[in-house]
């Protein structure tokens, strides 16, 4: 059985240990694929640096929607819920992932975040968010890549707007949205990639049973949604998310397995 983690973060200083130690046990699961998710100039240089670790590493480059209007934030990180961001131009970046395009098996991860107090309270900063966003999925289009998605807060807005581009392969991250947008997805096509953390959260439980088997993917977030809270996360615990999707089916752990490996090989167009 294949297995494959389609988005974590292992550029992550939370790794800086052991990835190599990591990597293996991925491995020694069974681990065929491990796509390594940058979200600014920084850690998009890095994802593509850390390739050269292990032939199971590729990546995505990413422009993380609160990292975009970075500029345009007055609260420090101290005085809000933000992590420290990067301040970058936009258009240079999406300039240099054109340029690097053929190293990377996505964009991503890209979309909407409204969660923020400072952001929620501002329809200015939420257009600004909508307008990157619709700016980098029109490069997405461009390259003919796939696209991985972060939204927060923002699940209309984000199908909306993905709808309007007509993106095709859509890879939904740890997607929080209602039954009603969830079902929306199924019928646009996308495909929803599902962390380790469903075995304690009901909300993933319940986006494993409406959605079908072809547009599902396993994903870990890692260092995030570790299966047990507090523990950091890592690729190898796929599996777990793989256990639990094949016992809310009914099917074999194997049977999922494949199909899983064979979805992504469709969605990132391998």
């Amino acid at each position: 059985m294949k297995l494959v983690d389609v988005h974590a973060h292992l550029e992550s200083s939370r790794f800086d240990e052991d990835i190599e130690e990591v990597i293996e046990r991925f491995k020694e699961a069974g681990g065929e694929v491990v796509v390594n998710s940058g979200v600014n100039p920084a850690t998009n240089r890095r994802v593509l640096e850390m390739c050269d670790l292990d032939s199971v590493m590729k990546c995505s480059f990413g422009l993380f929607p609160i990292d975009c209007i970075a500029s345009d934030l007055k609260m420090s990180s101290e005085e809000s819920d933000l992590r420290e961001v990067e301040v970058f131009d936009l258009d240079e970046e999406l300039d240099w992932i054109r340029e690097h395009a053929s190293e990377c098996l996505a964009i991503g991860e890209v979309g909407l975040d409204f969660a923020d107090e400072e952001v929620k309270g501002s329809d200015e900063l939420k257009e600004k968010q909508r307008g990157n966003f619709r700016k980098i999925l029109g490069v997405v289009k461009e390259l003919g890549k796939a696209v991985v998605v972060h939204t927060r807060k923002a699940e209309a807005d984000c199908i909306e707007i993905l709808s309007e581009a007509g993106c095709m392969n859509v890879v939904l991250h740890c997607f929080h949205g209602n039954k009603k947008l969830i079902k929306r997805g199924v019928e646009l096509g996308y495909s929803f990639s599902v962390p380790p953390n469903i075995t304690r959260l009901l909300h993933f439980k319940m986006l494993v049973e409406m959605v079908p088997l072809e547009q599902l993917l396993t994903e870990t977030d890692a260092p995030y949604n570790s299966p047990v809270a507090g523990e950091r996360n890592e690729p190898a615990n796929v599996l777990v998310t793989l256990k639990e999707i094949a016992r809310i089916k009914g099917l074999g752990v194997e049977e999922v397995g494949r199909a899983v490996y064979e979805n992504f090989l469709r969605v990132f167009n391998l």
